[in-house]
């Protein structure tokens, strides 16, 4: 093993983050960085190893870490959350304060955007939420303490929630006012490695966890989003990115301490005289029974659908999401390749076909998926969010070019050497 190959391996054991070959020159550069003086073979040295340097290797992950975010970033799942909802169920629990946790919160601009929506919500009264943002980069959270950012991070926001929310600095930055650093907290967390809930905080209403697991290894994610179900408090939230929620492998938790999903419109009886449902209610009928885990239900839905049209691709998706789900990755193959001969461009059946075929070990086919997801992610087809609600295309590019990176890794991995799947 090279010695990149050494500090890639250092990286993601600490962080759980997968630096494939194509990363080589960006990773050297880093060290140079982070070390002025050693060379990639010194680095290894003086890092790894029961007496290695914990400092040296932390001021790695500070060049690494992925910090690249924006303020309001996907606002129509932000809008999603219900504040008011949230806070009931703290009264009825004897507590008056959201607790809310921005998982992976880089330098800020998530953590931050939860507290302006709450205050938003509840003025003009004092908002009550406790947002804490956590992230292992050192340098990303002195950067989120710090709460200064350009005109490019807060171009999601209103000029009026600006001046509201924010003063605007002699060179042109904004920095967070009083209203909102008054809401918020940051500290040092590694979720791979350290304790969830952070050690001292009880559990949250809320967890937001988005554009940081995608860059995990399946086993990793599966732990992490464990860890992060059971730090909510019954009837917490847990909001995940898209992307990561569709390759959430993780087992359900507890009924009692199962995670609030985010509701779609609620099931009504046919009645007589009310028109039957709409296609599209029983599509969201069947994702409804599947994420409450009721695979029957749902399949009874898909296979109603399918009766009706045997080229439903979108039937045919879910068909395939709900199998892969329950650990049936061949029939999830099985069914996301019908729906992509139903709809050649369906980009999000390509990237979930490229993840049941990870789970199945073949790179190849996974690899061809991908690239056909980037090639027809189309910003115009709004399936994504009738489908998933979540889902942002971002995200499933970031996803799709991570995998195909990783893929690349395993392709050049030398004989004997163990690499991440």
């Amino acid at each position: 093993m090279t010695a990149i190959a050494d500090i890639a391996d250092l990286v993601r054991r600490e962080t759980g983050i997968v630096l494939p070959p194509t990363r080589e020159a960006a990773v050297i550069a880093a060290v140079r960085r982070a070390a002025p003086g050693l060379d990639p073979a010194a680095f290894v040295r003086a890092a790894s190893g029961p007496d290695g340097d914990q400092g040296l290797l932390n001021r790695l992950i500070d060049e690494v870490a992925i910090q690249e975010t924006s303020f309001v970033r996907d606002r129509i799942q932000f809008d999603e959350i219900d504040w008011h909802r949230l806070l009931r169920g703290d009264l009825a629990a004897g507590s008056g304060i959201i607790r809310v946790w921005s998982a992976g919160c880089a330098s800020g601009e998530e953590a931050y955007t939860l507290a302006l929506l709450a205050a938003e919500a509840f003025a003009p009264a004092p908002p009550p939420v406790d947002v804490l943002g956590t992230d292992v980069s050192g340098a990303a959270l002195a950067a989120a303490t710090a709460g200064r950012y350009g005109e490019r991070a807060i171009r999601g926001i209103e000029p009026t929630l600006r001046e509201r929310y924010f003063d605007r600095q002699a060179d042109g930055s904004y920095l967070v006012g009083h209203r909102l650093r008054a809401l918020v907290r940051f500290r040092r967390h590694n979720l791979v490695r350290d304790l969830a809930p952070p050690p001292g905080e009880s559990h949250f209403d809320l967890v937001v966890c988005r554009n940081v697991l995608i860059y995990f290894e399946a086993p990793t994610i599966a732990r992490v989003i464990g860890l992060l179900e059971r730090s909510l408090r019954r009837g917490g939230v847990l909001m995940l990115g898209a992307a990561d929620a569709l390759h959430r492998f993780a087992a359900e938790p507890e009924p009692e301490r199962r995670p609030r999903r985010t509701p779609r419109r609620p099931r009504q009886r046919l009645l007589a005289g009310q028109p039957p449902p709409t296609r599209e209610q029983r599509l969201a009928d069947a994702l409804d029974a599947a994420g409450n885990g009721d695979r029957h239900g749902a399949v009874a839905q898909v296979r109603s659908l399918l009766g009706e049209n045997a080229l439903d691709a979108d039937a045919h998706f879910i068909d395939g999401l709900v199998a892969l789900e329950a650990g049936e990755p061949q029939q999830a193959v099985a069914a996301l390749r019908r729906a992509l001969f139903a709809d050649s461009r369906f980009a999000l059946a390509a990237f979930t076909l490229g993840r049941a075929y990870d789970v199945l070990g073949d790179t190849l086919a996974a690899r061809r998926s991908y690239q056909l997801a980037l090639r027809t992610l189309d910003p115009a087809d709004d399936r994504h969010r009738q489908l998933l609600q979540q889902v942002d295309i971002g995200d499933i590019a970031a996803a799709c070019r991570a995998r195909l990176a990783r893929a690349a890794d395993a392709g050049t991995a030398t004989p004997g050497v163990a690499r991440p799947s």
